[in-house]
């Protein structure tokens, strides 16, 4: 008999800015949830669609250290909705982009702390 070892929760509230130099200027606020972290990357959630290719700043949330981490959308695709729901969500995997020392370590910390509470 073989046991399976669950895979580790890394669900955290995060912020992204996605800017909007196609619609304007400035930069809007997003909330969306951190489904995956990963030395290279992120998964998120969230309500809006977001375009590949767009490239935005994702703010790590309080409980793994903060940070500001500047990313790719690599995918984005909508998430399976039942028939007469209104709610939709998406998910979109992000690429970390020229991320500095300092940004390097803080998201070490951020796996660090996700790998203490596993």
């Amino acid at each position: 008999m073989t046991s399976q070892t669950p895979t580790p929760d890394r669900r955290r509230e995060a912020r992204l800015t996605v800017s909007q130099q196609l619609k304007g200027t400035g930069l809007e606020r997003r909330l969306v949830r951190l489904v995956d972290l990963s030395a290279t990357g992120a998964r998120i959630e969230h309500t809006d669609p977001v375009s590949e290719g767009l490239v935005c700043d994702m703010d790590l949330p309080p409980a793994l250290g903060r940070g500001r981490l500047k990313g790719r959308v690599v995918w984005t695709r909508l998430q399976q909705t039942f028939e007469g729901d209104t709610h939709r969500s998406y998910q979109s995997g992000l690429v970390f982009l020229g991320l500095t020392p300092e940004q390097q370590a803080k998201l070490a910390n951020a796996l660090q702390i996700l790998k203490t509470n596993e």
